[in-house]
Formats: structure tokens, sequence, C-alpha cells
């Protein structure tokens, strides 16, 4: 906190070239600048890699955003941003408790401190549940909260598409400013219940409330789409799902959608036309399936997967490549580690094709999945079995 007034004047010197940047590459729009003075509690839904520096166009000052360790495994790159902007970083599908201590640490020093309380960036459009633990923070930080919502991040941005953004519309729309005397007088739940209301956004319904759908360029709408959709609705097959620039198809039962720049998808005789009712579908699919499956019995398996052990924040250890495979009872790693299920402490994905584990003995574990894989069927499984699972 000693370095605050340099990382407050790098940010106002930056600030007006990323708000220029991101309107001209995304069209994007903020109607209004916060200008309060901190400590301020700012929290955001969550659908771009880059949201913390669109959310930070919305405001005067400079505040700490809550971001991933891996951030800090970059060499080069995280040298710069610890001098410039430094994180207060957690270990994903780990313990946020070190991440608490340090956050309540930073507003007690008088500064502001960003959250992205679902703890990831959404699948389907939809924002996302976060910890009941949040509301009671808000109230303890003696900060005054504030909440915020992109709009139309998500298709500019859809989690399984990579980091590039499509231009078409997005808005920083600052939804609400609460005093912490305020806060003192609700109970955590009435807390909770205004920043889900505040930070809520369904991406799909927001494009059929339009007179004219807003259209997201790009040359490949649809590629990589199958790390998110992994299941086809016909045939019931997994893994089976394939992307080729606007197309999503089965090579199994031949099953074919376009995925249209305004988010739809189109097609003869298509199950679903939003990613939101698809993904919803075969989550239900996933937990008939984990159901299904005798104890001890395999539930998913796919070779090629990368494995590293993590050190938080500091560095991480090749383990090799192999085999990632989920049972009833438990996870076996690419190097043969099995893992059961009631010891995993933590799990977490990082963009479309990486997951991160905790284990009750402290080990944590990046695993990366080949390009046409999906990671998200390995945790989605593992919360219909009832493990610990986080910041999905």
């Amino acid at each position: 906190m000693e370095h605050h007034a340099r990382h407050e004047r790098i940010w106002r010197f930056l600030r007006p070239f990323v708000r220029l940047y991101f309107r001209i590459s995304a069209n994007c729009r903020v109607p209004e600048t916060c200008e309060l003075e901190g400590p301020l509690f700012v929290m955001c839904n969550h659908n771009t890699d880059l949201d913390p520096l669109i959310l930070g166009t919305a405001f005067k000052h400079q505040f700490y955003y809550v971001a991933s360790e891996h951030v800090m495994r970059s060499g080069f790159l995280s040298k710069l941003l610890a001098f410039a902007q430094p994180p207060i970083v957690r270990q994903k599908g780990g313990s946020a408790t070190g991440t608490v201590r340090e956050m309540l640490k930073t507003f007690k020093e008088g500064q502001s401190v960003g959250l992205f309380p679902e703890g990831n960036r959404s699948w389907d459009g939809v924002t996302r549940c976060f910890a009941p633990a949040t509301g009671k923070l808000a109230k303890t930080s003696g900060a005054t909260l504030v909440t915020v919502c992109l709009k139309g991040a998500y298709l500019a941005s859809p989690r399984w598409s990579g980091a590039r953004i499509r231009r078409g519309g997005i808005t920083v729309e600052i939804r609400g400013v609460y005093p912490p005397e305020e806060l003192k007088k609700m109970s955590t739940a009435e807390v909770n219940a205004i920043i889900a209301r505040d930070i809520f956004e369904d991406a799909f319904e927001l494009q059929r409330s339009l007179e004219k759908p807003v259209r997201y360029r790009s040359k490949a709408p649809a590629e990589h789409l199958e790390t998110a959709l992994c299941i086809c609705p016909r045939c019931r097959k997994t893994g089976t799902m394939r992307s080729r620039k606007a197309e999503l198809f089965c090579t199994e039962c031949g099953l074919k959608v376009r995925y249209e720049k305004t988010g739809f998808f189109s097609g003869e005789d298509i199950p679903f036309d939003t990613v939101r009712d698809w993904y919803a579908w075969q989550t239900e699919e996933i937990k008939a399936l984990c159901d299904g499956t005798a104890d001890g019995g395999l539930i998913f398996e796919d070779a090629g997967f990368r494995l590293k052990s993590v050190k938080t924040g500091v560095s991480s250890r090749d383990l090799g490549t192999g085999t990632l495979s989920l049972y009833k009872d438990a996870l076996v790693l690419p190097d043969n580690t099995r893992i059961p299920l009631d010891e995993l402490a933590g799990m977490a994905i990082r963009g479309s094709s990486c997951l991160f584990l905790s284990t009750e003995g402290g080990e944590n574990y990046e695993i990366t999945a080949p390009v046409t894989t999906s990671c998200e069927k390995y945790l989605s499984a593992c919360m219909a079995l009832g493990c610990s699972v986080n910041g999905t």
C-alpha cells in the first residue's frame, strides 16, 4: 500500500487510453463515471478476461482487483503488473481465507477493492450464483458498496471463444451505491439479495428485448463452442460435438446448428436456440449420468491433458501429459495420481480449457485440456456428485 500513489498516477494516465481502446474495439459505452472517494467495494458480473480494465474505466480512482493467482506466474508481465496495478491474488479452486484477509487490510488502509463475486466467467450468458459469505464481507468491509453490471459483455467475448473481444456493444452500468451505514442496517441475506439483483444479466433475454438485437462481429463465431456444449441433444453422445467457423455439429448423428452474430442458433429442427438453454439441458444430463453410474464406475475419460503442480502465485512444475479420468468416487490425474472425491478441497476453471483443483492435503494442480475437449463437464459432474467445488 505504500506504493498506492504510484498505482493511482499510473491508472489516471492510462484510463483515458483504455477507455478509448474499448470504445473503438468493442463499442464499449460508459454512461456514468463514479467519482466517489474510497474505500469502495466494487462488485460486478464477470464475462470477459478484460473485465477489470473495462470496469475500471467507469471509476475516477484506481482500485485493487481480486484476481486468479496465475496472473502472477507470467514472468515479465507479472512483474509489470505488480509494479503498476498489483492484484489481490486468489488460488482458483482453493481457500479464500488469505484473500479475504488481504482485502480487509486494503479497506483498512483506505483503498478500494474490485471483486467479481461469481468467481469466474459465465458459461451461458446468465450471471452465476456467488458465495453466501459475500454479503457478510461487504458489511464488515467498512467500505461503500458499488454494484455494476457489464451489459452485452458475454456475447462480446463468450467464455468458450478465447480472449479476443467481438465488436458489438458493451455498456458499463453503475446500478447501486450503498454506504457502510446503510449496509449495517441490512442482514447478510439482504445484502446478498441486492448484489445478486444489481449484477444480474441474462444476455439472451437482453437481446430478445431489443427491437434490433446487437450483432457481434466475428469471422468464426462458433469456434471452440464444443468446449462448453459437449453433449449432443439429438443422439445424447458426449464428446461428438465439433465447431467450424459459424457451425456446431455432431460427428455421430449429423446434428448441425449455426451460431449467428446475434448469439442465437439457427438451423432445421434445432432443439435449442441459445447456448443458455442447451447448457441448462446438458447440466441436467450430466446429473442424470452421475446418478445412473454404479459406485466406482467411470463417468468421463479423455486423453491429452497436461498436468502441472502449482505453487500459488509463484511457479508451476510440468508433470507431463496423460489421461484424465473421473470415477464416481475419485479423480485420476494424467500422472495416475488418484484423488478421492471427498479429498477435493476445491475445483475451478480458467477460461474454457484450464482446470484448477486443490486437495485437502494442500496440493494445487493445473490441468489443461486439448483444444476440442470440455473441462466444464468434469466440473459439472463433480458438482453433481456433491464435491467441494467453487468458482465455476
